[in-house]
């Protein structure tokens, strides 16, 4: 999926969204995976990444919670800037 987004400096506002989304669709789809422990792991590993890319690019989104994954598999640097008085490390 993110393949396709362009590699250049700055991400459109069209692309962050496009990221965005898809974040929200591997959330989805980690509910969905509730007994596929291996397909868990993948879809963890592709949302940290795509988030990764988005913080790359200078965007940090504050995700909707059906966008997020539960807080023990959301990348810290999202749990510090969206929880800073719940999450310190």
């Amino acid at each position: 999926m993110t393949d396709h987004i362009s590699n250049h400096d700055n991400l459109t506002d069209s692309e962050a969204l496009q990221l965005e989304l898809y974040l929200g669709d591997l959330a989805m789809n980690f509910r969905g995976a509730k007994e596929d422990l291996q397909r868990r792991e993948e879809i963890v590993r592709e949302y940290h990444s795509t988030l990764a890319k988005l913080y790359q690019h200078g965007r940090y989104p504050n995700l909707d919670l059906d966008s997020e994954l539960p807080d023990k598999f959301m990348p810290e640097e999202y749990m510090r800037r969206t929880r800073p008085s719940r999450y310190s490390k």
